[in-house]
């Protein structure tokens, strides 16, 4: 049996939460599409893959799993994205359907300047729904006021607690719903979550990586870790971007300024296989860093459309197309190189390379910066390092080059119930 089931709906954010509790030395691991084939981890991470999935499609998913797991888990964290994108309502109505609770949903990411005010969520002080995020290609946030968002998918039931209700309101009889939390800090989170487990309220809980760094101190877990070393090959260092955020392509850019990278912008010919993509061996001994991506500039994307439309193809097909050959390539490039480590930006990239490498689980070993993860694949010398397209500091690759470049780990565990 398992202490924590969390519920997820994309690899990175799977990744990046299930990081809060593994660097605490809980055994935590990511199953990828289906529930977990045994029960000896601490922390599931199920990664649903649902968030591009129809409503009704997304429901159903989460019902059946949530469904087949009860009796193994003591609680259950749903774990939304921090911009609110995806089927949110639709699986916070699957979790409620199988067990008619009140969900306490604390959204807030304080670290990456998301907050949450009066209902509404906020990114870098901008409401999400005016944010780079109302344009993101698959899943655009229209909305920024919580309930909103939740009842474009599902009529539950939901209710907005602000900073000076939090002890009130949990004193009250509580119907079954979706209690939105207030939060704008690290001190908010931790108080909400202080105050749930006095009133026995933390089984069913819903929140961002951040909610979960609270729950680390919260739910009482066991740890069974002893220290590792990591042989990486890692040079060059190679990055696959499939992330058009402005933040992941400025990440790019300020690393370009500071050594030697190849940047490999791949042409839509490329993409849809017209034109060969190959790096010359000379590219992989004079490089420090091979940066393999689909755009300078976000509004390159319309170079991309503007193919599409030339050669019949769905302009709604484009994100999968790009990530399914962004696989192959990738697939490629490890066979050819006989490199152990990989970074990749954009949870759609990185769940089609797993997917092209037959890859069901992953271990959770050390949080590089905030949500950028290093994970491997268990039975195998295979590492990833991963992150969201808008999260990390500018200089993430300098760390990350920083970090494989060292001739030991000495923070890293081995998380023995799990490797």
């Amino acid at each position: 049996m398992s202490k924590l089931l969390v519920i997820a709906d994309d690899l990175t954010g799977s990744l990046d939460t299930g990081i809060q509790f593994a660097k605490c030395g809980i055994s935590t691991k990511v199953e990828i599409g289906t529930a977990p084939s045994n029960f000896g981890s601490d922390v599931i991470v199920l990664d649903t893959e649902s968030r591009h999935m129809a409503p009704k499609d997304a429901y159903y998913k989460v019902f059946a799993l949530v469904k087949s797991l009860k009796g193994h888990i003591d609680y259950i964290y749903k774990k939304t994205d921090s911009t609110l994108r995806g089927n949110i309502g639709a699986e916070f109505k699957a979790i409620l359907d199988n067990f008619n609770s009140p969900i306490f949903f604390i959204p807030a990411y304080p670290e990456q300047g998301r907050i949450t005010k009066n209902g509404i969520q906020y990114v870098n002080g901008t409401p999400i729904a005016e944010s780079i995020f109302a344009k993101d290609p698959l899943n655009p946030v229209k909305k920024s006021f919580i309930p909103d968002i939740i009842r474009e998918q599902t009529d539950i039931k939901t209710f907005v607690v602000t900073k000076d209700k939090y002890e009130s309101i949990l004193n009250d009889n509580l119907e079954a719903g979706i209690y939105i939390f207030d939060g704008k800090t690290r001190r908010d989170l931790d108080r909400i979550g202080k105050l749930l487990k006095e009133k026995n309220l933390l089984k069913y809980t819903a929140g961002s990586a951040g909610f979960a760094q609270t729950l680390t101190k919260l739910i009482e877990f066991k740890t069974k870790l002893i220290p590792f070393k990591i042989p990486l090959k890692a040079q060059p260092l190679i990055i696959i971007c499939g992330s058009i955020n402005e933040k992941s392509l400025k990440q790019i850019e300020y690393t370009k300024k500071q050594g030697e990278v190849l940047d490999k912008v791949l042409s839509p010919e490329e993409i849809f296989k017209k034109k060969r993509f190959f790096l010359k061996a000379s590219d992989l001994k004079n490089y420090e860093i091979i940066v393999i991506r689909t755009v300078e500039k976000p509004s390159d994307i319309k170079m991309y459309e503007e193919y599409a439309r030339a050669n019949s193809i769905k302009i709604e097909d484009l994100p999968l197309i790009v990530a399914k050959r962004l696989g192959e390539i990738t697939q490629r490039l490890l066979i050819r190189t006989g490199k152990n480590i990989l970074v990749v930006f954009g949870g759609d990239t990185f769940s089609s390379i797993v997917n092209r490498l037959h890859i069901k689980c992953l271990i959770p070993l050390l949080e590089i910066d905030k949500g950028v993860v290093l994970s491997t694949v268990k039975d195998k010398s295979l590492f990833f390092i991963t992150k969201a397209g808008g999260f990390g500091d500018e200089d993430v690759i300098e760390k990350i080059l920083e970090l494989v470049n060292r001739e030991k780990f000495k923070s890293i565990y081995e998380v023995l119930e799990c490797l």
